[in-house]
């Protein structure tokens, strides 16, 4: 069960920097790479650099994060418990920094005139709508309820927003974070409630829909909490289904436990038979999908946009501002990756690190141009090569003093979705992420081209002519480990952060 609108006090000092205190590596947004690389290994441009959480206009607390991008914009629909607004930004970090369009503030006196919740942004059947979970006061009579806005696909600001129905299934019981989305030529409609009508617990449940504003089916159980990490806090919570489509495989996002504990989290459940409206369909991952890691507590309730150029894949969601600070909740983003048709989140980057925008061309999403290079590490000044030359598949990779040898040759091949493969020029076999291990201190290895993502490669330009290396496979980044600059240590994959370790100069 969700209490979002306590009055809470603004921290600003936390906002963008709370986190874990230690000294950031210099980085200059817009800085060229540095004169030692040639022409063809530099970026033509470079993404700004940002940190989470995302700075708001008014350093508040916000929540239930839904953004989509029409155009050459991103749309942000937000609640702020008595009223709906829609913030438009070119980009995405720093949307929360924009004005504000208030699209309705409900009467007095009806079933939804009180604790607007999770309101999101949708173009169907020619038109705009506007989700959202209401109640007259009374929480125990929280109902989801849809506006009809514009016709005007490109520009959901374009035309008033007025209020069109109720949404309830025959059983019509307590429902919040209704989300539809349309599958095989179905609209479907997926929404949080209750079993029976008093709170014991949350589920997951979905119905099909006859038009954007009406229900007309039964709803059917798709998740209930079952695992450990899904029961922190009473009531037990399943809550803000967000579906992703890839092919044949619908996957559903949800929120678990209690979302004023540090446990909050996500969990995926996965349907590849098309047969939605069956809970036996539906399989559930067995551990979070993205979970409370470092100075990040109760990450949850996300949406899922694209950067500008159409590559890469973002999630936005909300988490706690501090330790222990329940609803008082700042928005955060970062990249995430797909394996196979299946996404795959991660863990959340912590805040302060620094993180390249979303990219706007294929000079920043592929900063680097095909090629043969050396990869060389900004703190040890060694490169990263292949212990003698060796051809043989499964050789550690270390770092060795830069001596020209093409054992520290690596030849990069753009595979235009955002990644690279990377060989070895003595030995024609690829930088792999051994065992496709999700580890972080896993080894990293040279292996046959197998295909796969732990032989694919996210190439971050950090600025100031230094990169970040991110496995597809794992979303770790390329690391020497503890800074250590005696020649032969062994490198690995490590979670991101600000330390010199993982910034490399890729030269000719």
């Amino acid at each position: 069960m969700k209490n979002k609108f306590l009055i809470l006090s603004a921290i600003a000092s936390m906002l963008l920097f709370n986190s874990c205190q230690k000294t950031k590596a210099t980085l200059k947004t817009g800085a060229a790479a540095d004169s030692s690389q040639s022409s063809k290994s530099k970026t033509n441009s470079l993404s700004a650099i940002f940190t989470n959480a995302l700075p708001s206009i008014d350093n508040g607390s916000y929540y239930d994060p839904w953004v989509i991008r029409v155009g050459s914009y991103y749309y942000y629909c937000g609640s702020d418990g008595g009223r709906l607004w829609i913030a438009k930004s070119s980009a995405l970090q720093s949307i929360l920094q924009q004005s504000k369009t208030y699209i309705f503030t409900p009467p007095a006196g009806t079933s939804y005139s009180s604790d607007l919740w999770a309101p999101e942004l949708h173009f169907l059947g020619g038109r705009w709508y506007v989700y959202f979970a209401a109640d007259d006061g009374n929480n125990n009579n929280h109902r989801m309820h849809v506006l009809e806005g514009g016709i005007d696909a490109n520009d959901p600001l374009n035309g008033g927003y007025n209020y069109k129905a109720k949404l309830a299934a025959t059983t019509d019981n307590w429902a919040i974070d209704g989300s539809p989305f349309v599958y095989n030529g179905v609209t479907y409609f997926i929404w949080s409630g209750w079993e029976g009508t008093t709170n014991v617990s949350q589920y997951l449940y979905i119905a099909t829909m006859s038009n954007p504003y009406t229900i007309n089916s039964q709803r059917v159980e798709i998740s209930r909490p079952d695992y450990a990490w899904e029961k922190v806090g009473t009531p037990t919570v399943n809550e803000g289904p967000e579906t992703l489509v890839s092919g044949t495989t619908v996957s559903v996002i949800y929120s678990a436990s209690g979302s004023w504990t540090n446990d909050y989290c996500l969990g995926r459940l996965t349907c590849t038979n098309g047969n939605l409206m069956s809970k036996a369909s539906w399989t559930k991952q067995s551990t979070p999908a993205f979970a409370k890691f470092g100075n990040v507590f109760g990450p949850g309730h996300a949406s899922f946009v694209k950067s500008p150029d159409n590559i890469q894949w973002w999630i936005v969601y909300h988490a706690a501002n501090a330790d222990g600070s329940g609803w008082d909740r700042r928005i955060m983003t970062q990249q995430f990756a797909w394996d196979g048709d299946v996404p795959f989140l991660g863990y959340p980057i912590e805040k302060g690190i620094p993180i390249p925008a979303p990219s706007i061309g294929t000079s920043y999403s592929m900063p680097i141009a095909n090629g043969t290079y050396r990869i060389k590490s900004k703190v040890t000044g060694q490169c990263l090569d292949v212990p003698s030359g060796s051809t043989t598949p499964g050789t550690q990779l270390q770092e060795w003093t830069d001596n020209g040898n093409i054992a520290q040759k690596w030849v990069f091949t753009s595979l235009g979705n955002g990644y690279y493969k990377i060989k070895s020029a003595a030995s024609n076999l690829c930088l792999d992420d051994a065992g496709n291990s999700l580890s972080a201190g896993n080894i990293l290895i040279e292996w046959n081209d197998v295909g796969g993502n732990a032989q694919e490669w996210r190439v971050q330009d950090m600025g100031s002519g230094y990169f970040k290396i991110i496995s597809r496979r794992s979303l770790l980044a390329l690391n020497v480990p503890n800074s250590n600059t005696t020649p032969g240590t062994k490198l690995e994959q490590w979670y991101e952060n600000q330390y010199d370790a993982e910034l490399w100069s890729i030269v000719p």
